[in-house]
């Protein structure tokens, strides 16, 4: 019995695995000019604008986009969101030590940490938002604006504290709060799913508010 591949399976099969490192190879390049152009915005970008450059939400956006060109390939997804997340960090910290910054070690190994769970997390939710199946999709869309509306909320809170009075102001703080909510309510395909994409958004805040205090206390106490 002959073992040789059909031709049409192998040609395939090759272009299958030419597309996927075609995107993993733009997923380490979004990453790093990502990187680049957060270094440069944080002193570029006038007043709340300024958050944009300074914000988990950005990073995290950018996993996302790679997970939906990478639909139904799961696997795929997961490493693409990891590769864009190790490419905003190398591409912010050369940028910021080029600019005459200094960047802390500490800081490096915090992202690289925070993008090591962020990253797959949010490639998967753009590779699953049109599975079949109504509980991984739901939460996928849920998971795409939870990190919005918890630094939405943060800085409303950061603006509003007598003891702090920092942050991008409220205005920023609003306009994250209603992306987040929209993101979910525009991405379901149903009421239905929309409905339980904002249960699942609910439930994807308190993981991104908990990750913001152990990455604050990380900060504080190293």
């Amino acid at each position: 019995m002959s073992t040789t591949e059909h031709p049409a399976a192998t040609r395939g099969s090759s272009a299958a695995s030419s597309r996927t490192w075609l995107l993993l190879t733009m997923s380490v390049a979004l990453g790093l000019v990502g990187g680049v152009l957060t270094s440069f915005g944080q002193t570029v970008l006038p007043g709340g604008w300024s958050a944009l450059a300074n914000s988990a939400s950005t990073w995290v956006t950018i996993a996302f986009l790679v997970g939906l060109a990478a639909a139904g390939r799961w696997r795929t997804a997961a490493v693409a969101g990891l590769l864009t997340q190790a490419g905003l960090v190398v591409g912010y910290y050369a940028a910021t030590e080029a600019r005459g910054y200094a960047a802390s070690m500490t800081a490096v190994i915090i992202w690289v940490g925070t993008g090591v769970v962020a990253g797959p997390a949010y490639g998967l939710s753009g590779a699953l938002l049109r599975t079949p199946r109504r509980p991984i999709r739901v939460a996928a869309v849920g998971i795409t604006g939870s990190v919005w509306l918890c630094e939405g909320l943060r800085y409303l809170w950061l603006a509003t504290d007598a003891t702090s009075h920092s942050g991008p102001g409220t205005t920023a703080g609003w306009c994250y709060i209603a992306v987040g909510v929209l993101l979910p309510v525009v991405l379901a395909r149903s009421m239905r799913d929309r409905c339980w994409a904002l249960l699942a958004l609910a439930a994807g805040v308190g993981v991104a508010a908990a990750a913001f205090v152990v990455v604050q206390a990380t900060f504080l106490h190293v």
